[in-house]
């Protein structure tokens, strides 16, 4: 379980997550890259944050509130070549079995939403929308955020958000419940 949290702490801190976009004067918005996934942060709520940067940068809105993630791979996940990376979410936040997978990848995923701080009683939502799937598990102040593409299944996106409601996150990434 160490492993694991010495893993979110370091993705969240080591991975170079994204690159700045453009920024669209008539919308207001910044555009923020994680690899093929984009998030539209409102330009104004930018104002007086800091990016924090060890060997990636980490955007610290204020005192309370922090949104870090990566860019997650299977090797980084230490997860089989063979592995279908769009179920990784379903498996840890427990809404597929892991009952057919072999054990030691079962041991390691079952623990996986605990030691990114979050328990397991989390209000776990899944919103499917036009370009994948977007799966949050949130007790907060803390959630964590797992985001597919339909294609390719080689990344997913794992926002690690303080301070932020699920609502506003998912604004960022262009996603509502009601889709």
């Amino acid at each position: 379980m160490l492993k694991i949290i010495t893993f979110a702490i370091a993705a969240a801190l080591t991975v170079p997550l994204f690159a700045y976009g453009e920024t669209d004067s008539h919308a207001a918005s910044t555009s923020v890259y994680y690899g093929r996934f984009k998030l539209t942060i409102p330009t104004s709520s930018l104002a007086g944050a800091k990016i924090l940067s060890v060997d990636g940068p980490v955007i610290k809105f204020s005192d309370s509130m922090t949104l870090a993630g990566t860019n997650a791979t299977r090797d980084l996940l230490e997860l089989p070549v063979d592995f279908n990376l769009a179920l990784y979410p379903r498996y840890v936040l427990g809404l597929k079995s892991t009952a057919s997978l072999p054990e030691d990848l079962r041991r390691s995923l079952e623990g996986t939403l605990r030691s990114f701080g979050i328990p397991q009683d989390a209000e776990i939502v899944e919103i499917r929308h036009g370009e994948g799937t977007v799966y949050s598990a949130c007790a907060y102040p803390s959630c964590l955020f797992l985001a597919t593409q339909h294609a390719p299944n080689e990344h997913l996106l794992m926002l690690f958000p303080e301070g932020f409601t699920r609502e506003e996150i998912q604004s960022f990434l262009g996603v509502s419940d009601a889709e």
